[in-house]
């Protein structure tokens, strides 16, 4: 535990000695961090390969995995084996009973069952190509892809009960090594087909305000302007505010914005660097959005961003709290990132938000390992804090192309334990009545589930253990989405069960890729260091 450690960024009553061993205090907190902890969790996790120890290895099967598709496959695999719930709602049997329903009724119309049946002269050679090939990879380009998935029409369609709009916007690898294991996990294909396709553009309106009537006029300005391309681009459904915008075309995509309208991209820049909208994908909204909607994150809240980098939920918070509401002080965003190149990008951001520097002086920086967070000097603990932990990531493949090449569950695995001391951490820094919110990019319930349902357990065991109160009240408590929040927001509740997987290739036998292990048991998670998951 370090203690001592002011926030405030400016001191005028302290005498210059003490300032400078404040200083010194906060230099060896840093070293500590430093000897402790990486400031690259994501990139520790992705190099944890079990008994692969020599770093030429480590490229190898790097190099090895990224380029031969391996990823694509063991991620298919993976989810294709987890419970209901996970990341789709029917089971394979149940989409194998609809699918075999849908065949005998083909059958009976007298169309043929022969392999190949209907496809162009084109395709049957690219398929011939295809069985010839020695390929490791079995993934193709893009162009090939959809020139298959054109030339098969409705053969393909059974594979993918999706409308033919859908099916053209389909280009990825993904569903290519979806192919060779559909028979398998026929409940994958809606969920992989939106995988792969381009991520909307979405952006909101900024919520801080100096005087009420200002923040009306200046929200109104900027809806005036975006709704000459209502055509492209409008309020979403569930947002009885309208502050949070998508577009509605598929193929309208930040990467294709300049593109598709530039007049539109010219309306968002200007208006983004003035301080009236962020451009900020609807995933990264939800925790801010979730504080404040139950009351949690107010006008003049101190609030902690544990993971704060690149800082739009910072922003987005600080928009709120250093807003003026009557009488209350502004509040304050102790934005906190143990990467120091990230923290220096977060700073960039912030200057950039175009916010006034009323509010932009409500930030303060900081730069340790997030699990081990230092209290307050003050000893006055958070109102509310948000911990993004670091994660696998692999909510992000819509727009981060990097993260699939790498994929295996062993990620998670190894940033399991981290991302239950960050929580852990987070929950002893927040006052009494005071929420954390626990968020990740990441699908996998290793991440979620797991480490919310061990955090739950430990810290109401540790409390009950220390504590001479007689109820049977938790310490700490799960707590439901506000439910006036985003009322037709389509939400799920999270699972109680599922799998554990480890992936070590030279184990495997019978597939080019390996093999996924799984552990059904606790003796066997404890193998993997996996005891709370």
């Amino acid at each position: 535990k370090y203690h001592g450690c002011s926030f405030e960024a400016k001191t005028t009553t302290k005498s210059d000695c003490h300032v400078q061993r404040q200083e010194e205090h906060f230099r060896m907190v840093k070293r500590k961090n430093a000897n402790s902890a990486s400031n690259n969790p994501l990139s520790d996790a992705r190099r944890h390969k079990g008994k692969t120890s020599s770093k030429l290895e480590q490229q190898v099967q790097s190099l090895w995995h990224r380029k031969s598709g391996a990823g694509y496959a063991l991620f298919v695999s993976y989810y294709g084996s987890q419970p209901v719930g996970v990341v789709v709602e029917k089971s394979g049997k149940e989409c194998q009973m609809t699918s075999n329903n849908q065949s005998e009724e083909k059958g009976t119309s007298g169309s043929s069952n022969k392999q190949g049946a209907g496809l162009s002269r084109a395709a049957k050679k690219r398929r011939k190509k295809k069985k010839n090939s020695t390929n490791l990879s079995n993934v193709h380009d893009d162009t090939e892809i959809n020139e298959e998935i054109q030339d098969q029409g409705d053969n393909y369609a059974s594979i993918l009960p999706l409308s033919a709009a859908d099916l053209s916007v389909t280009k990825s690898k993904l569903l290519q090594a979806f192919e060779t294991r559909k028979s398998e996990f026929p409940h994958l294909s809606p969920f992989l087909v939106s995988l792969s396709k381009s991520l909307p553009l979405t952006f909101r309106l900024r919520q801080w305000q100096e005087k009420i009537s200002s923040s009306i006029s200046r929200n109104k300005d900027i809806k005036n302007k975006i709704i000459v391309h209502s055509d492209l681009v409008g309020p979403v459904e569930y947002d009885p505010m309208q502050m949070i915008y998508q577009s509605h075309k598929d193929d309208l995509s930040k990467a294709t914005l300049s593109r598709i309208s530039p007049l539109l991209k010219e309306v968002l820049v200007e208006n983004s660097t003035n301080g009236t909208l962020a451009r900020q994908e609807l995933g990264s909204m939800l925790p801010v959005l979730a504080l404040h909607g139950g009351g949690w994150l107010q006008s003049g809240s101190k609030v902690l961003d544990l993971c704060a980098s690149p800082g739009s939920k910072t922003l987005q918070a600080l928009e709120i709290v250093a807003s003026v509401d009557g009488s209350k002080k502004r509040g304050r965003v102790v934005a906190n990132d143990v990467h120091e190149g990230r923290l220096e990008s977060l700073k960039d951001a912030v200057e950039r938000s175009g916010l006034p520097e009323k509010f932009t002086s409500r930030v303060t920086y900081t730069n340790f390992d997030a699990s081990i967070f230092p209290l307050p000097k003050s000893g006055k603990l958070f109102d509310a804090i948000i911990a993004d932990v670091p994660c696998s990531g692999d909510g992000t493949i819509r727009k981060d192309k990097h993260i699939l090449p790498m994929w295996t569950p062993d990620t998670g695995n190894a940033l399991h334990k981290l991302q239950v001391k960050i929580l852990e951490r987070a929950l002893e820094l927040v006052k009494v009545g005071g929420v954390v919110c626990y968020s990740t990019c990441s699908l996998n319930p290793v991440e979620d589930e797991a480490v919310v349902a061990s955090v739950l357990e430990k810290m109401n065991s540790k409390e009950n253990e220390k504590s001479e109160r007689t109820d049977e009240k938790p310490a700490v408590e799960l707590i439901e989405w506000p439910s006036q929040l985003l009322p037709k927001f389509i939400r799920r509740p999270g699972v109680k069960k599922w799998k554990i997987a480890g992936y070590m290739r030279e184990e495997s036998e019978g597939n080019d890729f390996g093999d996924l292990s799984w552990f059904q048991t606790f003796e066997e998670a404890s193998s993997l260091e996996m005891s709370h998951a």
